[in-house]
Formats: C-alpha cells, structure tokens, sequence
C-alpha cells in the first residue's frame, strides 16, 4: 500500500473540507488564535508539504518555470517584511510547494480511482450543501464563492470522462453541478462551466468540437437571459450582450460589477508611482481597508501587479505559460500512447489552466489554496509523475 500517496491526498481533502465543519457543527468556533478555519487549513496543508518533501524528495514537477516567482517573491520580502506580506507570499507558494510533493508519488489506476472518487464526494456534497441552503430556509452554508469555485474541478473530470466514454451518467452530473453557480448567480464561475464544456482537450476531433462548442454557446445564452443573471449583472434588471466589456474597470451601460469598478481608482496612484517593481508584499490590502471593509481587490492581476509590478506579473505569467506548454506536450504522449489515465489528467489540466486565469481576473484564487490551487498543482505534479508500474 502506498501509505504515503494516501496520507498526503487525505490532507489535501481534509484540509478542503475544514473550514465547512461549522456548517455541520454549528458549535464549532469559526476562528481561533487569531485565524480562521481557511487559515488554519493552509498553515495545515503547509506543514503537511514540509513533512512529506522531506520524506519523499523525488519530484518530477516542473519547478524551473516557478523559481523566478518564488525567489522574486521572498528577496522582496527580506526588503519589505510584514506579516500580512509573508502570510501572502506563503499562500502563493503552498500550491506549488503541493504540485512538487504529488509528483513524487507513482500513480495507478489504484490511485487514480482512489483520487477520482474523493473528489466526486467532495463535489456532490457541496451540491448538497448548496440546495439544502437553497430550498431550506433553516439551513446556511458558508463559502459560496469559493465553493463555486472548487467544483470547477470535478465539473472538468466529468467533462472529460463523458468525452472520453460517452457516458451520458458524467454528463449529467456535471448538470447537476452546473446549478451551483447558476442558482447562486456566480458569473465567472458559470462562463468557466461553459469555457470547459467548449474548450476542454479530451474532446479534440474538429468536427465533435464545433458541435459542442454550439451547444457551449447556447447554454451560456439561456444563462446570460435568464432572470437572475439579468437582475444581478444589470442595475436596471436587463441588459444585452453588446453592454458587457472584458475591462470592467471602465464605465458601461449600468452593469454591476459588485464594487469592483469603483476599487481601481484607489490603485491607480501606486500603479503610476510604481509600475515596475510595485510597492510591496500585500500594498493592496492596505489600499482596501483605507476605504473599504474588505481585504483583496478580487482581481489578482492588479493586486499582483500593484504588490510586485510588471516584473512580478510578467514572472507569475511565465510560470502559468511555462507549466501550460510542458503539460501540453505530456498530453499529446498520453494522447498517441493510449494512456487513459495520463490522458484524462492531462486534457483535465490544460482546461482548467484557463479557469484559473478567469478566476485570477475576478477573485484572488492565488490566495484560495485549499479551495482550488492545491488540488490544480496536484493535478500538475500527476502529469509529469512516473506511472506505478515504473517505480
């Protein structure tokens, strides 16, 4: 038995499922010792990462894309040390820290189902959550937005499944998934289901792309003229496509950015004081309590930006499009070798590279770790892992 495959996925899940326990135990604290449950469940996911480095330092992870990022990240900080910014600079490196750790362990289709079936657990029961909190006035759940976020994930191994076996059971499950964020009106997270559905590399003939991509489109139509998307994307409760801009930083025929439109004209001065170097680890968090009670700009682009400047950004996108290539050319081995569980690993991660992206341009999904970074680089670091069998 691969003890320690299954010691360290078992924390990666435990760690997922932590800051949900109030939900099931409401007499559980949200916070204790100065952190929350989220806190507490990536300085776990941490220690977890040193213990098992350490223990199992073979790694077949791509790392020499992300070693500029995180020795840039941690020589700023020796010139800028705070504890907001190593709290920050940690949170960005753990999901790598978990990318190299998981590509040491061998992986068979003991693992993989092993793998596969935790994260349809953790998927269906997020669904749970989400409808008993949906049509039952007396239950609440919490982390919405981030929970919408996470079940992009397995969305995007149904999606990948279903191409794969034309098994219209994965399909239907990846529906019901869907009706998270469509209920909860998550509008990065349903373009993301979509996006998948189109876009995802197990489906790679021409002509079954086009077709798919028609129906991709037509559902995100039916979602974007819905009522509830109209009334939340719109002040005035309607609106059409040609309203929408992908800078929605500028002003536009009354969407509703929820707040975001009005955050970048408190950055615009340090952007312009600062454009290259950027002015320090967590500058941004400082920038939106002067004038807000919130933490993050939910758009890590410009919190990355304004933080580290154009040298941190251009180095934070090297390694995304370093890494993307690398699991790119692992894909096209699966694909001409017939290794079905390389395969759908690696068409599933090329895929979600573009979630990542899309969420990076509306939340601060590189400080989310346990909720999606960990489990992706974990997905990265199988690419590249020998196969069991090789070991």
């Amino acid at each position: 038995m691969n003890r320690d495959f299954y010691g360290f996925y078992t924390w990666v899940f435990v760690t997922l499922a932590l800051p949900y326990v109030p939900v099931v135990l409401p007499f559980f604290p949200s916070r204790f010792a100065g952190f929350n449950l989220t806190g507490w469940a990536w300085i776990t996911m941490f220690m977890v990462c040193i213990y098992y480095f350490f223990k199992k330092p073979n790694s077949e992870f791509p790392v020499k894309y992300w070693i500029p990022w995180v020795i840039y990240l941690f020589v700023y900080l020796l010139f800028e040390m705070s504890f907001f910014g190593a709290q920050v600079s940690l949170q960005y490196v753990l999901p790598v820290f978990v990318g190299i750790v998981a590509s040491g362990f061998r992986y068979g289709k003991e693992e993989f189902h092993w793998l596969f079936k935790r994260l349809m657990i953790f998927g269906f029961l997020m669904f749970l959550m989400f409808m008993l909190d949906f049509f039952i006035e007396s239950f609440h759940t919490i982390h919405w937005a981030t929970s919408s976020i996470f079940i992009t994930i397995p969305a995007a191994v149904l999606v990948g499944l279903y191409f794969m076996t034309k098994k219209i059971k994965f399909l239907l499950f990846y529906g019901a998934l869907f009706l998270v964020p469509f209920l909860n009106v998550t509008r990065m997270a349903l373009l993301v289901f979509v996006v998948i559905f189109i876009a995802h590399f197990a489906n790679y003939r021409i002509l079954s792309k086009a077709t798919y991509s028609v129906l991709g489109i037509l559902m995100l139509l039916a979602v974007f003229y819905s009522r509830e998307f109209q009334e939340k994307t719109f002040y005035e409760g309607e609106g059409a496509l040609t309203d929408l801009s992908i800078n929605y930083y500028e002003d536009s025929n009354g969407v509703n950015t929820s707040g975001r439109r009005g955050f970048y004209r408190h950055f615009e001065k340090g952007l312009r004081q600062s454009p290259v170097w950027g002015n320090g680890p967590r500058a941004d968090y400082y920038v939106m309590r002067s004038f807000t009670g919130l933490n993050d700009a939910h758009n890590d682009y410009l919190s990355v930006r304004y933080n580290y400047g154009y040298v941190g950004l251009a180095l934070l996108l090297y390694a995304f499009g370093g890494s993307f290539l690398s699991v790119y050319r692992r894909y096209r081995y699966y694909k001409r070798e017939k290794e079905a569980y390389g395969f759908l690993i690696a068409s599933t991660t090329l895929v979600l590279f573009f979630a990542f992206m899309m969420f990076m341009y509306t939340d601060n999904i590189l400080k989310y770790t346990i909720f999606f970074p960990n489990i992706f680089f974990a997905m990265i670091g199988m690419v590249f892992a020998k196969p069991k069998e090789a070991s």
